[in-house]
């Protein structure tokens, strides 16, 4: 790659360190070629002037929905999207896809085999947190009159969707260090 740093965009910092992880693990660039930057520096340099080096934005960053229509479509699949052009590359996901348990089974074999290996799991009792949740639920909800069940339920749904969401964008990051970051990096 030239002396410019392919600039790295995510939500956040620990998404950001997952996806530089997946790029070095491709052998397509460097850790020291990554710049990596969270939402809220984005927001802040792209209103100083132009930014010229390439870019790569990971999940649903904060006034990147018009790269879409200049940037050319790679692949698509799981409700992953990505492309690129000369300077942008735009990884995108929908849940929408994989809402159904047997899709996202699939997906999860897909992840698993190409993503899992970079991660490792941290060990949990499985037996201890399902009984801490359970009698801590059953606790709240006789002490506020089953109230905090409804929102129980929503926190648990809105993580579930976040953790699959995170999911889809390291795979989209994998599949694109793996096909097309060096064609990327290297134009």
């Amino acid at each position: 790659m030239s002396d410019t740093k392919l600039i790295l965009v995510c939500k956040d910092k620990p998404m950001l360190d997952d996806v530089v992880k997946i790029l070095v693990a491709s052998g397509n660039i460097a850790e020291d070629e990554i710049e990596a930057w969270e939402e809220k520096t984005w927001d802040v340099k792209r209103k100083t002037g132009p930014i010229h080096t390439k870019m790569l934005f990971v999940g649903d960053i904060k006034d990147t929905t018009s790269l879409g229509c200049f940037i050319d479509i790679k692949y698509e699949r799981w409700g992953i999207c990505y492309g690129l052009n000369s300077r942008y590359a735009l990884i995108t996901t929908d849940t929408m896809y994989i809402k159904d348990n047997a899709r996202y089974k699939a997906f999860l074999d897909n992840y698993e085999e190409a993503v899992g290996s970079l991660f490792e799991p941290a060990p949990t009792d499985d037996a201890a947190t399902k009984f801490t949740k359970t009698f801590g639920t059953v606790g709240l909800a006789v002490a506020t009159g089953g109230a905090s069940l409804a929102a129980q339920k929503l926190y648990d749904d809105n993580k579930m969707l976040a953790e699959k969401t995170s999911k889809l964008c390291l795979f989209g990051a994998w599949h694109f260090a793996e096909n097309c970051l060096e064609e990327f990096v290297g134009e």
